[in-house]
């Protein structure tokens, strides 16, 4: 088992993780017997024995040969475990990951009601015709049916962190293409990844990693190819003698004020990582707002779409045709 085949586990799961591990590290207990009283969802397990199986290879690499960690999470507590204890490493993973759990958790709640709503609706508008005859099955199955299916499928594309095949990558990328240019949510999109990015680098730097080691682990993190090659100009950058700072000035991204705003006197003061936090959790505020608007606005136009998809479902159906008395006709 090989963590290049895995896909990362969720973001609760990790939480809970590191959150377990941090545990039982302050507690003193070496990470060999800590990893058999860690408690995994059982699909999960299997990652546990194979880091028991590689541990002679050390926690990090062991823990990514079996994919266990993330090559981020192994190269922070590689770094960590040089330095002396991964108890730090843990307990910000573990909150690092907790704050998305939530929010990932808190929109799914939000939004599915109004999602299944929607989905039932357009399911139930043809059903009339369906029962009349004047709709077969297959003319259903390949109008309303399959259409949902494709959308549920490249949603799922979407959302995988890296899927295994390779024509999943190239569709999911061309996907990707297509959102970032949709109005407001592509800008979103792209700040997303940025947000990912330079709060990846300010876990990785604030773990005592070189930034040019640094760059290419948090580079693996961005899922947008467009951006991910603007921000891979940085290390050449760097390595023909531009600071940090200079070599992102020259990119052009959402929040880019801002970022240069705080990555300049974060660089010449020496507390870049947390000027990085900074910008980082600067920007998960302004996307958690555009969040909650979403949240708000797609259940008022997913109700209403519903209703208005039942009411032309029943107006077809001759449900509300106006009729005579008998005497009358």
């Amino acid at each position: 088992m090989s963590g290049g085949a895995l896909s990362p586990m969720s973001f609760n799961v990790r939480a809970d993780l590191f959150s377990q591990l941090a545990t039982m590290e302050d507690a003193g207990l070496p990470f060999d017997n800590a990893l058999r009283l860690v408690h995994l969802p059982p699909g999960e397990r299997p990652r546990l024995a194979g880091t028991l199986k590689w541990i002679r290879l050390g926690i990090a690499e062991a823990g990514l040969k079996s994919g266990l960690f993330t090559s981020i999470e192994a190269s922070l507590l590689r770094a960590a475990t040089v330095s002396g204890s991964p108890s730090r490493a843990y307990h910000l993973l573990s909150a690092h990951y907790a704050r998305r759990a939530a929010r990932a958790k808190m929109m799914k709640s939000r939004l599915m009601l109004p999602v299944v709503m929607l989905v039932i609706a357009v399911f139930i508008r043809p059903l009339p015709n369906l029962v009349a005859g004047t709709l077969t099955w297959g003319r259903y199955l390949l109008r309303y049916l399959l259409p949902w299916i494709a959308a549920g499928g490249a949603a799922y594309l979407l959302c995988q962190p890296s899927p295994r095949w390779q024509a999943a990558r190239a569709l999911r990328n061309a996907l990707a293409r297509v959102f970032s240019l949709v109005p407001l949510f592509g800008p979103v999109h792209a700040r997303r990844n940025l947000r990912d990015f330079f709060d990846s680098l300010a876990l990785l730097l604030e773990a005592g990693i070189p930034m040019l080691d640094a760059l290419p682990m948090a580079l693996s993190t961005v899922g947008d190819q467009t951006l991910k090659k603007q921000l891979s100009q940085i290390k050449p950058r760097i390595q023909s003698g531009a600071s940090f700072a200079q070599a992102v000035s020259e990119l052009s991204f959402p929040g880019h004020a801002l970022a240069c705003a705080l990555i300049a006197p974060g660089e010449a003061s020496g507390a870049l990582p947390q000027m990085l936090f900074r910008y980082s959790a600067a920007e998960t505020a302004a996307i958690n707002r555009f969040d909650d608007l979403v949240a708000e606005w797609v259940p008022r136009i997913a109700y209403t779409s519903t209703a208005l998809l039942i009411g032309y479902a029943m107006i077809r159906s001759g449900a509300f045709s106006p009729s005579l008395p008998h005497d009358l006709r």
